[in-house]
């Protein structure tokens, strides 16, 4: 194999991954299923991110971002048990696995707002609108059934969070302080 060949297909898998990522991102707009849950996220993500978190995260704001996954743990436990009784889905591993991820991102959800009443330092951290907001972002599609499950799914949720991440600090520091702050 020479040189060449291996830099294309690097750079293949690479576009694999960011293609995948931003089919991802994007895909939810698409379905009127989806768009329901993900509109909220992202208008959450956006007021919260850019009027209450420029300057870091309050306890307060760590509890009511606290409740955002939360609910739509129970609106991904709603969609997957709507699926099932409609026949979209067979109950499987698959469907066992999207019930665990639900649960999962509800236990998240109640932890940010136990901590978060406890006061808590790390709920800072863990409580950010800008973490809560990927996951829910990442994971909402493939709980729809948008997305098929994949090695590169994941793959690139997991690299992919730190650009995200670098790319929303950069504009939280370009973008003017809000006049409330």
């Amino acid at each position: 194999m020479s040189f060449g060949s291996i830099i294309l297909s690097v750079l293949s898998y690479i576009w694999d991954l960011t293609y995948t990522w931003l089919y991802t991102i994007i895909i939810s707009f698409t379905s009127l299923e989806t768009v329901w849950i993900i509109v909220p996220i992202w208008l959450s993500w956006f007021f919260a991110e850019f009027f209450q978190e420029k300057q870091g995260t309050s306890f307060g704001n760590a509890i009511s971002n606290g409740v955002i996954p939360f609910w739509v743990g129970i609106d991904w436990v709603r969609q997957i048990t709507s699926q099932l009784i409609s026949a979209q889905i067979t109950f499987g591993m698959l469907t066992l696995g999207k019930y665990f991820l639900s649960a999962l991102i509800m236990v998240y959800g109640l932890t940010i707002i136990i901590l978060g009443i406890k006061k808590k330092e790390i709920i800072k951290y863990l409580g950010r609108i800008r973490e809560v907001t990927y996951v829910l972002v990442v994971f909402t599609p493939f709980i729809y059934g948008e997305i098929e499950p994949s090695f590169i799914y994941f793959l690139s949720a997991i690299i992919f969070f730190p650009i995200f991440y670098g790319i929303i600090e950069i504009i939280d520091r370009l973008t003017p302080e809000p006049v409330a702050m």
